[in-house]
């Protein structure tokens, strides 16, 4: 992780959590391709490492958090080269296949693709004044990290559509009305109390958790007879777990659990 250039990544072993902040300030934390393949390496790198449990994204304290993608290099894409590379969905399918609870912190704007890497997470903490948006349609092109397909899933269609088709952008406490946000703070509180969060969550079984995600997600890909027959599979995996076994003594015996992540 040393090579890096357009991101920080620390990872507090002690806690079980990985902190991977943007840094590529002077465009605004723009993605370009290299910064795309860095965030695809981190995510790989991250998912594989057992001392980390809980991931938090950020563009920093101070934001902001993305400008999208670097459209000095969006300029010079084709729709046969686009085809050709599947732009995009190198970073697009490095969430997907992100097996840990992943957290936003967005400070500032996240816009474009930096809403989509928002609405990529699995949980989103953000400044009551963040600017979300996807304003794509106004610079002639549509959302294509997920945008359109996430925010609908958020909001509904006709909300969502809205958005899309007039590339208004909202704000963090606006987004928590509308359920996209999960909590908003003021500016200088947000990445500390993401990490927090992150801290709380790595506390927990690192197995169950991981497994309680890919339930959650059950509900994006499948109708509900489909969900529920999944879900069932996904609980039933965990009582083989060291840690449900220990989850359960320690309820009975009125003790805090130690979980071995096993």
């Amino acid at each position: 992780m040393d090579s890096l250039q357009n991101l920080k990544v620390t990872v507090d072993a002690d806690r079980g959590v990985a902190l991977v902040v943007f840094d590529r300030l002077a465009k605004r934390n723009a993605f370009s391709q290299v910064m795309i393949d860095e965030m695809v390496t981190v995510l790989a790198h991250l998912d594989g490492l057992e001392a980390v449990r809980t991931v938090v994204v950020t563009g920093g304290p101070d934001g902001p958090f993305c400008a999208g993608m670097d459209l000095n290099e969006l300029v010079q894409i084709t729709t046969a080269s686009a085809h050709k590379r599947a732009f995009l969905k190198d970073l697009t399918d490095a969430f997907a296949r992100f097996t840990k609870p992943i957290i936003a912190a967005v400070v500032g704007f996240a816009l474009g693709g930096g809403c989509e890497i928002a609405l990529a997470c699995d949980i989103i903490y953000a400044a009551e004044d963040a600017t979300f948006g996807l304003p794509e349609i106004k610079i002639g092109t549509i959302p294509g990290a997920g945008g359109t397909q996430r925010l609908a899933r958020a909001l509904g269609k006709h909300k969502a559509m809205e958005f899309v088709l007039t590339g208004d952008s909202a704000s963090g406490a606006e987004f928590e009305r509308l359920g996209v946000v999960n909590k908003v703070f003021a500016r200088q509180d947000v990445v500390p109390q993401a990490l927090s969060l992150a801290a709380r969550i790595a506390a927990m079984s690192g197995p169950v958790a991981k497994t309680a995600k890919q339930a959650v997600l059950t509900v994006e890909n499948s109708h509900l007879d489909a969900g529920m027959v999944q879900e069932k599979s996904y609980y039933y995996s965990t009582f083989s777990l060291a840690d449900f076994n220990e989850g359960q003594q320690a309820f009975l015996q009125k003790r805090k659990p130690t979980f071995t992540h096993e």
